[in-house]
């Protein structure tokens, strides 16, 4: 019983192996290596979708992110115009082709402050005068 069950584990091992290297073959055909460099533009595939959404209408494709860094022939950081970095594999990436999407945020600018503008009397009365207000008060004459 023993020597048959080592000659079925054998046998199937054998099988596994020859048709794993048949489909490899067949999958090879039409594979192609696809090959991003730093500083291009690329979309990420996320299809996960918020609960209560509808599928029908998401968009799995985000973006643009621009390459980074390219950690190995499949693994490349990216970071997204606020700036996040991730590691993503290139199976999740596709070229974006108009660089006029990159509009990355300068964290200088959200954080300055606006002045505000200065009140002065005349412009106060300016305001008053658009609005119907008058300014002078008079006392009652009794």
């Amino acid at each position: 019983m023993k020597a048959s069950l080592k000659l079925a584990y054998k046998s199937v091992a054998r099988a596994n192996r020859s048709s794993h290297l048949r489909n490899k073959k067949l999958y090879d055909r039409k594979a192609t290596q696809r090959r991003f460099e730093t500083e291009n533009l690329v979309y990420l595939y996320n299809p996960a979708i918020k609960p209560g959404l509808s599928r029908k209408f998401s968009k799995p494709w985000t973006g643009p992110y621009k390459v980074t860094v390219k950690i190995s022939d499949l693994n490349y950081e990216i970071i997204d115009q606020k700036g996040r970095k991730q590691v993503v594999h290139m199976n999740r990436l596709k070229r974006a082709h108009d660089p006029n999407f990159w509009k990355p945020k300068v964290a200088n600018a959200s954080s300055e402050k606006k002045p505000k503008k200065a009140v002065t009397p005349s412009s106060e009365q300016e305001e008053d005068d658009k609005v119907g207000i008058s300014s002078s008060i008079e006392p009652d004459p009794t």
